[in-house]
């Protein structure tokens, strides 16, 4: 969407322009904010935006502005039935303003509402954001309890999950008595914050709220089973009791809280039997591989994806600027190796890790919790006979997200058995190859390619050099190697893998991808025919 001079809001905080809608908060202008066309996917796409959720329906991002932390949450239209309902209905992300405007009227606390901002075309929604300001301080009411948990002293760890509990019983009543229902009040859309013995909870998820004259018995009780399926697991017998004291109005009729009590415990039996949690099991340890030179941008924002693994081995090919004091931060095990080319570092990586499963990843790469959770599981369930895991790559590039053009999903093979792997392939593609079967996995890892125009030029440049090197690569260049292979590679991205449904940054990077193989074998006969020397280029 082109930019334009001005994004202010009218008097009623409403913003029309184009195919953008939005309604914002008194004093925000989106232009200043976000970008200057207004799109907050310049915001998700940011290299240093953490995503916090990468799901099909939505997408879910923190990322610091100069006006301070902000989350977005960006909904997806993933199916034809959700853009023909878009004709009469609302946004979702319309839906959470509204929604949040209802409980604060009624007294709940929510995130300070910054933006609601819709795109459509010919009245068919192609994609909302709600965006909000981030509550300091506060944790999601899973990470609370954890953190209570995790207290030593037992009389004080007792008395804060005793007040925790107190604190949600009554957020459930209050609710239930004013009309409202939250369509999915699990632990994660629970915030808490305040001290211990006195917490308060705000609420997430706000496109589900629904108001009613009277909330149903039926609906009340999915809420407090949905909550009993997330916190209750880890909630003792004593915790439970006082929630529902709490949700009760304090009523001491004991039969009435056993009667809730049981109709709980019925409806989350149901449940589970329904969508039931895989037995645990043995993980294997895992380790993770990076090898860098001068990241001292990426670095962190990479590492801090990973700290879940077993261990982390950065390799550091030479920095000269702050890339290892700043990988020293996530872990002891940072080795220094003069720069052999790719492959050759990959492969010292490789060998100094101790993990049994070994996870590949590179600097301007991010893992996201839900590939986290599935590598977890899929190397605990993996048959002997897988030896690795192959996983999609989602480019984030330009302010959008990469789904066209061949860029997406091209799996490439990242997670492996440590004994039954070992690096092949020419410089700058070097590959992981395994002696066994590779399985498929589903989530994404996020790929940071490139930082602007400008840098992706740098990269053609230097890749195309570290390629035109390599020993193996044939010196005879003729007319279809220079010509009708860049021609093929264009139009196999624009039109074969529908880069053209990008519009003019498509055409870009389609072009730019045959600008590549053009280059590459250009360079090739510059070495056959004047040879030289070139330094060996780092990572």
């Amino acid at each position: 969407m082109a930019a334009s001079a001005s994004v202010d809001a009218g008097a009623d905080g409403r913003v029309v322009r184009g195919a953008l809608r939005a309604r914002v908060a008194p004093g925000v202008t989106l232009e200043h904010l976000i970008a200057a066309d207004g799109d907050p996917d310049h915001l998700l796409t940011r290299s240093d935006c953490r995503i916090v959720k990468l799901q099909p329906k939505v997408i879910v991002g923190r990322v610091v502005t100069r006006a301070g932390v902000l989350y977005v949450k960006r909904y997806n239209v993933f199916a034809w039935r959700l853009a023909l309902a878009s004709l009469w209905s609302r946004s979702p992300a319309y839906g959470a303003w509204a929604g949040a405007r209802t409980l604060a009227a009624r007294g709940f606390a929510t995130p300070e509402l910054v933006a609601a901002i819709e795109f459509r075309r010919a009245g068919f929604l192609r994609r909302s954001f709600f965006v909000t300001r981030e509550v300091e301080g506060a944790l999601t009411a899973d990470a609370r309890w954890e953190a209570i948990l995790a207290d030593p002293d037992p009389p004080r760890r007792r008395a804060a999950r005793w007040a925790l509990a107190r604190a949600l019983g009554d957020l459930f009543r209050r609710l239930h008595a004013a009309g409202l229902y939250h369509g999915d009040l699990k632990d994660v859309n629970v915030l808490v914050t305040g001290p211990p013995l006195s917490p308060r909870c705000v609420l997430l998820d706000l496109e589900r709220v629904r108001v009613f004259g009277q909330v149903p018995r039926r609906r009340r009780v999915k809420n407090l089973v949905q909550l009993a399926r997330t916190l209750g697991p880890r909630a003792s017998a004593a915790d439970r009791v006082r929630f529902l004291h709490a949700y009760l109005g304090g009523s001491p009729d004991r039969a009435e809280r056993r009667r809730w009590a049981l109709e709980v415990e019925r409806g989350a039996a149901r449940k589970d039997r329904r969508s039931p949690r895989p037995p645990p099991g043995r993980v294997p340890q895992l380790s993770c591989t990076l090898v860098c030179q001068n990241e001292e941008t990426n670095i962190a924002h990479c590492l801090e994806t990973v700290a879940w693994c077993d261990e982390i081995v950065v390799v550091d090919g030479g920095s000269t600027d702050r890339t290892v004091e700043v990988a020293r931060r996530f872990t002891e095990r940072v080795i220094l190796n003069p720069w052999p080319g790719y492959r050759a570092q990959k492969q010292f990586a490789l060998d100094a890790a101790r993990g049994e499963w070994v996870l590949n990843l590179d600097a301007d790469e991010r893992m996201t919790p839900e590939l986290a959770a599935e590598i977890r599981s899929a190397v605990a369930a993996a048959p002997p006979h897988v030896s690795g895991f192959a996983v999609p790559r989602l480019v984030c590039y330009l302010g959008r997200w990469w789904y066209h053009g061949g860029w997406y999903p091209r799996r490439i093979l990242r997670v492996v058995r440590r004994e039954a792997a070992r690096w092949g392939g020419t410089d700058p593609h070097e590959r992981a190859e395994v002696r066994g079967r590779v399985a498929a996995l589903r989530w994404p890892i996020l790929h940071y390619t490139y930082g602007d125009i400008s840098d992706h030029l740098r990269s053609v440049n230097k890749l195309t050099t570290v390629a035109a090197d390599q020993p193996g690569v044939p010196r005879d260049v003729g007319f279809l190697r220079l010509a009708v292979e860049p021609l093929w590679r264009f139009v196999r991205a624009y039109v074969v893998r529908g880069g053209f449904l990008d519009g003019l940054p498509g055409l870009f990077v389609a072009a730019t991808g045959a600008f590549y193989v053009f280059l590459r074998w250009a360079k090739v006969c510059e070495r056959r025919d004047f040879p030289l020397d070139p330094p060996r280029a780092g990572p």
